[in-house]
């Protein structure tokens, strides 16, 4: 009886890593760029991952993100904002995120490996949970949006400096179905709303450790 034998990869990787977070919504409506006083309000943002891959082309992350918002009235420029309540804000976040990240190239989690970095995208599901903190023409108000879901998805790069010693640089955003994020939340109002959301950018240096490499034979 003959038969071959060949041997696969599955890796867990852990990571931790720091980057902004900028908020997009109501009093910060922007296109295509933000004006200077919007990116004066990019705020620190830390966050915790554990990813699995088994092959080279998908992997799957597990991500916490604790991160903040700031914005109000006045870093708006265009569209005018005459019509709009004089609102500032705060707003804590805490997020959990389930993510597939897709390889363009054919990526190996080791050095020995000629594809050890490659271009990827990711997208998945999020809840966020937030809680604001502003006032509304001189009224204060404090808002707890409890759990709320999020689409998050985007860009990134990654590079596997030794077999266990990897870097990757996000760029992406979270599109929320909430409108509560930056202003109070009316009473009776509903939290989740599919057709308005608010929405904020984030970018992130991770590097990370693979600590178990277990490598599982195929008949």
């Amino acid at each position: 009886m003959l038969f071959s034998l060949s041997a696969s990869a599955q890796r867990w990787s852990y990571g931790a890593g720091l980057g902004g977070s900028l908020y997009h919504g109501t009093w910060a409506n922007w296109h295509t760029l933000p004006n200077n006083k919007e990116i004066a309000m990019t705020r620190p943002a830390l966050n915790l991952q554990v990813r699995y891959q088994n092959s080279p082309t998908f992997a799957y992350r597990l991500q916490a993100v604790m991160t903040d918002l700031r914005g109000g009235t006045g870093n708006r420029v265009s569209p005018v904002t005459v019509a709009l309540p004089v609102t500032n804000f705060s707003t804590s976040i805490f997020g959990l995120d389930a993510l597939v990240e897709y390889n363009f190239l054919n990526y190996q989690n080791s050095v020995r490996r000629v594809n050890n970095w490659t271009p990827y995208f990711y997208a998945g599901v999020s809840t966020v949970f937030a809680k604001v903190a502003g006032t509304q023409d001189g009224v204060g108000f404090k808002t707890n949006t409890k759990m709320n879901y999020a689409i998050p998805f985007g860009v990134g790069v990654k590079y596997q400096l030794s077999p266990s010693w990897g870097i990757q640089f996000d760029l992406g955003a979270r599109k929320t179905f909430t409108d509560a994020l930056d202003r109070p939340l009316s009473d009776g109002e509903a939290s989740f709303n599919l057709t308005k959301g608010d929405q904020f950018l984030n970018s992130s240096l991770t590097v990370t450790y693979t600590i178990q490499s277990v490598f599982c034979p195929t008949y």
